[in-house]
């Protein structure tokens, strides 16, 4: 899906977290603010918002000498998400459905997000395990198709949510591929996170080849390419992934939280919906 206007007000408010995340004073602050606006001024918004995003980050990163600002606080979400991980096992196991409970608990991660409106504050209790409402809830579709699959790729989104992925791929008993970010971008996860989260124990783990918070099929490595042509099932995670891959026709499952008035909107939901979504241009092989 192509940028709207509105998300001219997102990437400035990207830009402003991360000054407060480097800790810049004022005068710092307000000229990277001054240098994002002049980017976004000349900025190309036929594209997504992620690719957006790609060259808005590149700009910080050259500005302010940093390529990662996000990367203690990765760390520490994956650290506070890992002491909980014996709880959210117990919580899944034990309930009705497990695959389903283990599937609301990797969507209610989602919500560690710097790049869109979220709540920082995501581990200080237990209300983030509370789930719904649910804009789409496309899971017995998802249930039958993961259960026929062969060759499943999962795509992941942000550190820390990692964990709550990990949950669901353990429980689901099924060995995906799992995709990551390229490089480091705002808190979206590398294979680094992957790695730290546990995954390498549940999954087979690549990278895309993207440096956008998003898989742009476009800049996927040659490799990552003939993965997501032989696989049965796309599990894709969170909001960026979604713009990116929306119009790509092939056997995509979308999971995020339509966190910002533009992907409520285009959906047809409520801002702040949980999404478990087949895809509007579903096919059983990619057709990119």
């Amino acid at each position: 899906m192509k940028a709207e206007s509105e998300c001219y007000l997102c990437l400035l408010g990207q830009v402003l977290r991360t000054a407060g995340v480097l800790g810049l004073e004022e005068p710092a602050a307000r000229e990277l603010a001054r240098e994002a606006c002049a980017f976004l001024a000349g900025a190309d918004f036929n594209r997504t918002p992620p690719e957006i995003s790609e060259d808005l980050y590149s700009l910080l990163a050259r500005l302010t000498g940093n390529p990662d600002p996000y990367r203690g606080l990765k760390k520490e979400h994956i650290d506070r998400a890992l002491k909980l991980y014996p709880q959210l096992q117990n919580l899944a196991r034990t309930s009705a459905d497990p695959l389903r409970a283990a599937l609301e608990i990797s969507l209610a991660g989602n919500v560690i997000d710097f790049g869109a409106n979220s709540d920082e504050d995501w581990l200080k209790d237990g209300r983030f395990l509370t789930p719904g409402p649910f804009g789409i809830d496309d899971y017995p579709l998802l249930k039958e198709d993961l259960e026929k699959a062969e060759r499943i790729v999962f795509l992941g989104d942000n550190a820390g949510e990692t964990v709550f992925d990990r949950l669901f791929i353990e429980v689901s008993g099924r060995r995906p591929v799992y995709a990551v970010r390229e490089a480091p971008i705002i808190n979206d996860a590398t294979l680094q996170e992957a790695i730290d989260s546990g995954l390498a124990g549940v999954a087979d783990l690549v990278t895309s080849g993207c440096r956008a918070p998003g898989t742009v099929y476009g800049q996927c490595s040659p490799a990552f390419k003939k993965i997501l042509e032989q696989a049965d099932l796309i599990i894709s995670k969170g909001q960026g992934n979604f713009e990116c891959l929306e119009q790509v026709r092939g056997p995509f499952y979308f999971l995020l939280k339509a966190k910002c008035r533009v992907v409520s909107r285009y959906l047809g939901v409520p801002q702040g919906s949980l999404i478990i979504m087949r895809s509007r241009n579903y096919s059983p092989r990619l057709l990119a």
